[in-house]
């Protein structure tokens, strides 16, 4: 039995270390590595199932595809390859290198993939994307703070009094996390969930506040009022006078911001009344001290960046700013450890971007020139963006869509080229996480399956054809040892980093401990404008929250899932009554730029100003929810405000 180390490089913030086990050149069994402090020794049910779900199903791509009078025909590698290769030069040629798109999704983060850009720059510059689905929001609310987005490490959670979940399930979608979190409630710590959903991690709470959603700027801020009045009244120490003289600027502005509310007004906006919001800002004020974990439902909305800017103030009045157990933390830089001037940014004189969370329209409404020429890698836009619809009638625009990926999906429909990809089973890499501090090997375990190919090597091939090979040529392991020499400047070898995951040293250990922040000002810098809008459409009177379901990875979905049927929403019985809809009713669920025919699940846990579904079912099976979500972008961050959806529902006729 031959063991070997790697790394799963799927869209989680847990970026598992992981031990393959291999017999007679099969992969038998992936387990967790017990010496990654994060990792412990366990995997999630994903990757326990990992190799007959995925790695091992008979629905994976082996073999280059082209599409042929709508089908799909196998062809070999050479064929594919000049393909790509001349659909690339002739639009060059005709258009410019201006009129090639290059997407690259997040279905996988790993160093190699700065290849592609360089590639895509050694044509001379492309189009590409910029702003996320995923965090920006927060990202640059955080940098707004504090200068930078800093989280303290998973294990810094155990030295908390008081931890709050905000906006966030791990319990389902970050279990490694969840068991850090659930010791530290076993170890005494309080735990507090926040959330318009009664998640499964919320069930496990000390504490569950279930506010209005898009309004948890105003529950912070209700919060930040009861501390403060208290503190004054009482003398009682609540707040770190010391913290805010010395080390932070625009206090007044933002005391004056919340002033301008009465704690009524606030109550009545998050809709969480006065005793429970007395309750929780005394546990965590008094926490000695307290931290904030905040999730990706915070995120999405067109002014998230208002409900972090407050979530932060409160940790800064409270002092819970550069102590251990305490900060506000969202998630790391997966990137942050690598030298990406290896993508050669600066010989991309003709790049321009396109927003990615208006992906659809973008492309549609883009000219001098047009996209012409579509590449797409580590993604699935067309079911995982907002307005499924438009974004499947922009890729459908192009003259030519190529995908590298593993199996055939929405966005495929769409493409007229498909490159099979290898896995993290099969290929040679480096990663780090946006969910701890360690950079982690990715090695191969076995051969690669029939005839699949590393992103690395596709692009290699293709420069070799169209004329730059030399700037491209060279192992993984060449490459990576560039990649990675910030981190070898640590005094971490080449060969140690690539035999077992390596955690990174900070400097300070504790996010912004020595009191230094790279703001403008060099302090914590408050929020000082507060311009609240509402985003409600008229005639459509709920929200739709689409979260992730616990089977699903992104968009990988069960077997059971592909087939035709209808999208599952959960819906207060008391708005059903409302509408003559009983449980297991289909009904027409309509926003402003779509609808779909659901299934109904009546359930007394979600409130009456939203409908739950979940996101990653397909467009073609009748199971995506972006079909009704708006191709809007956030105020601050260019991120995706899904939650922005406005929908009604109604019986079918």
């Amino acid at each position: 039995m031959k063991t070997v180390f790697t790394t799963c490089t799927r869209d989680c913030p847990g970026a598992c270390s992981i031990i393959a086990q291999v017999e007679d050149e099969k992969v038998v069994k992936l387990r967790g590595n017990p010496k990654h402090d994060v990792t412990a020794g366990f995997l999630c049910k994903n990757t326990v199932h990992y190799l007959e779900n995925y790695f091992y199903n008979d629905r994976r791509i082996l073999h280059p595809l082209l599409k042929v009078d709508g089908d799909w025909k196998r062809i070999n590698w050479d064929e594919a390859l000049d393909i790509a290769a001349s659909q690339i030069s002739k639009v060059i040629k005709t258009h410019g290198s201006q009129s090639i798109l290059y997407y690259q999704g997040f279905g996988a983060r790993t160093a190699l993939q700065a290849m592609n850009k360089r590639f895509f720059n050694l044509l001379g510059g492309v189009t590409t994307t910029y702003g996320t689905v995923c965090g920006g929001i927060g990202h640059a609310a955080m940098t707004m703070d504090f200068g930078e987005k800093k989280s303290h490490d998973p294990m810094d959670h155990l030295n908390s009094d008081v931890i709050i979940i905000w906006g966030r399930n791990p319990a389902v979608t970050d279990v490694h996390l969840w068991r850090i979190l659930r010791k530290a409630k076993r170890n005494g710590s309080t735990l507090i969930v926040i959330d318009p959903v009664k998640t499964k991690t919320a069930k496990h709470a000390d504490l569950f506040i279930q506010p209005a959603p898009g309004n948890d700027h105003y529950l912070a801020m209700a919060l930040a009022k009861i501390i403060i009045e208290k503190d004054l009244e009482e003398r009682n120490n609540l707040v770190d006078h010391d913290f805010i003289d010395n080390y932070t600027v625009n206090f007044p502005s933002y005391h004056h911001i919340l002033d301008e509310y009465s704690l009524q007004d606030l109550s009545c906006k998050c809709d969480v009344a006065p005793p429970a919001l007395e309750e929780l800002a005394l546990i965590y004020a008094e926490g000695n001290p307290s931290s904030i974990v905040t999730g990706w439902g915070v995120h999405r909305y067109v002014q998230g960046h208002l409900t972090f800017r407050m979530i932060d103030a409160l940790a800064a009045i409270t002092g819970n700013i550069g102590v251990s157990g305490g900060g506000v933390s969202q998630g790391f830089e997966e990137y942050e450890y690598f030298d990406f001037s290896l993508e050669m940014n600066e010989l991309g004189k003709n790049q321009r971007q396109l927003p990615m969370p208006k992906i659809g329209e973008a492309i549609l409404s883009t000219d001098n020139p047009p996209i012409k020429f579509i590449f797409i890698t580590s993604g699935n836009p067309v079911n995982l963006n907002p307005n499924s619809l438009k974004v499947k009638e922009g890729f459908e625009s192009a003259d030519f869509v190529v995908m590298i990926d593993h199996f055939l999906n929405d966005t495929s429909d769409s493409a007229d080229l498909f490159l099979p990809a290898t896995t993290y089973l099969e290929e040679e890499d480096l990663i780090g996480s946006y969910g701890h501090n360690w950079v982690s090997p990715v090695n191969p375990v076995i051969p690669p399956q029939g005839e699949v190919k590393s992103e690395f090597e596709i692009f290699q091939l293709l420069a070799d054809r169209l004329g730059f090979g030399e700037e491209m040529s060279g192992s993984p392991k060449k490459w990576l040892m560039k990649l990675a020499d910030p981190i070898l400047n640590q005094s971490i070898g080449f060969e140690d980093l690539c035999s077992a995951p390596q955690k990174m040293s900070r400097d300070p250990e504790i996010p912004f401990s020595d009191g230094k922040f790279k703001t403008k000002s060099g302090k914590f810098e408050f929020i000082e404008d507060f311009s609240p809008n509402n985003t409600y459409v008229e005639n459509y009177p709920l929200r739709l929250l689409s979260t992730m379901h616990k089977d699903f990875v992104g968009s990988v979905v069960p077997e059971d899932e592909l087939v035709d049927g209808f999208l599952e929403v959960q819906i207060h019985p008391d708005n059903l009554q409302d509408k003559g809809l009983n449980d297991g009713d289909k009904a027409l669920l309509e926003s402003h730029v779509g609808n779909i025919i659901v299934k109904i699940k009546s359930n007394e846990e979600v409130r009456k100003d939203y409908i739950l579904t979940y996101k990653g079912g397909w467009l073609k099976y009748n199971r995506c929810v972006n079909v009704l979500t708006p191709d809007i972008v956030s105020e601050v961050g260019d991120g995706t405000p899904y939650y922005d959806t406005w929908v009604r529902i109604n019986p079918l006729v």
